[in-house]
């Protein structure tokens, strides 16, 4: 059994793909009846409008070959050769599932650590490198913008009903390749990483914070943040090293004075 064919429903070849994620895709089964009163949305208007909740319920995994309608498969021993969007097989609709190979298109940040993208990922090595002898002004107006563009562009997709490719990278993790220094992307990108289990990586991120320049803008608001997620988790001890490095460099600062206190043992959060 081929790739293609491994992600098309064995059994009726109506695999209609929802979601990608990495290296496989989640869709529905064209042929469960519960779709039929809105296959004309799904098919011809590429919207799930009136659906929702049933492919919440209904949807299954592209790499499991069938779908739970049926107890066995049969692959055809002539399956169509062509396998180009919406075809008809036996006079049922078949949409092939887009597939992607991280080594051609790029990897995904949910997958590899920030560290190893920028070592092995092409476009943010592109991005450092056209970047880093950029004046600072520039480095950090072209950061800024790809940090907060990113929600919009997601967003949009949700109205649109629009699905992201699976290795697209999040605004952030841009942000950050074009200036390391850069605040905002420092707090998102490290708290991604502990959240995706990266946890030696994400701290790594969170204490650079206190590295910046002083006048850094919003500074002692952001390692305050970054404090706070850490202390939400409970993660006393990755908190505590953070305000107390953080209160070294600036010992006035009464927001890690509070985060130092909330941090120690038989304090009160």
């Amino acid at each position: 059994m081929t790739d293609q064919l491994e992600k098309i429903c064995a059994n009726c070849h109506s695999f209609r793909p929802v979601f990608y994620e990495q290296d496989y895709d989640r869709g529905i089964c064209l042929q469960d009846p519960v779709f039929e009163p809105y296959l004309d949305e799904i098919v011809e208007k590429d919207s799930f409008k009136g659906c929702r909740q049933l492919v919440r319920e209904k949807m299954f995994s592209g790499e499991r070959e069938a779908c739970d309608l049926y107890d066995e498969f049969d692959c055809p021993e002539d399956f169509p050769g062509d396998f180009d969007l919406m075809e008809e097989f036996d006079g049922v609709p078949v949409e092939q599932t887009q597939y992607y190979s991280s080594v051609e298109t790029g990897y995904s940040f949910q997958d590899h650590s920030f560290s190893w993208l920028l070592e092995h990922d092409e476009r943010l090595r592109e991005l450092r490198s056209e970047y880093a002898d950029s004046p600072r002004k520039e480095r950090r107006m072209a950061a800024d913008l790809e940090y907060h563009s990113y929600p919009a562009v997601q967003m949009f997709r949700q109205l649109v009903e629009e699905t992201a490719p699976p290795d697209e990278l999040p605004g952030e993790v841009v942000a950050l390749a074009i200036d390391p220094d850069y605040a905002p992307a420092l707090l998102t990108v490290g708290t991604h990483e502990i959240f995706f289990g990266r946890e030696e990586e994400g701290m790594s991120l969170l204490l650079s914070l206190v590295d910046l320049p002083g006048n850094t803008e919003d500074l002692h608001i952001i390692i305050d943040k970054a404090g706070r997620f850490l202390l939400d988790r409970q993660d006393t001890s990755g908190a505590l090293e953070l305000y107390e490095k953080a209160a070294e460099m600036y010992p006035d600062e009464q927001l890690f004075q509070a985060g130092m206190a909330a941090s120690s043992p038989g304090e009160t959060k």
